[in-house]
C-alpha cells in the first residue's frame, strides 16, 4: 500500500512540475528569449522536448522569480 501511495504521489508531483515548468514558464520566457535574441531563438516549436525548450522555461522561471521578488519588496 505504501508503494502505491508513493507511486501516486510521484506521478502527481511529476504532472504538476511538468505543467508548471513545461507550459507556464515556457510561455513566460518565450517573449523574453525572442526579444533578447532578436527573434532567432527558440528555433523549434513548443512540445519538441529540445534543450532550447528547457532553456526558455528557465528564463521564464527566472522572470517569474524576479517579478515575485519585486512584488514582495525584496529589492
Amino acid at each position: 500500500m505504501d508503494t502505491l501511495l508513493e507511486l501516486g504521489a510521484r506521478f502527481i508531483g511529476y504532472l504538476l512540475a511538468e505543467i508548471v515548468f513545461g507550459t507556464l514558464f515556457y510561455w513566460l520566457g518565450w517573449p523574453w528569449v525572442k526579444l533578447l535574441s532578436l527573434g532567432q531563438y527558440p528555433r523549434q516549436r513548443w512540445g519538441s522536448g529540445s534543450r532550447e525548450e528547457r532553456y526558455v522555461a528557465c528564463v521564464g522561471g527566472s522572470f517569474c522569480a524576479l517579478a515575485l521578488m519585486v512584488a514582495l519588496g525584496q529589492f
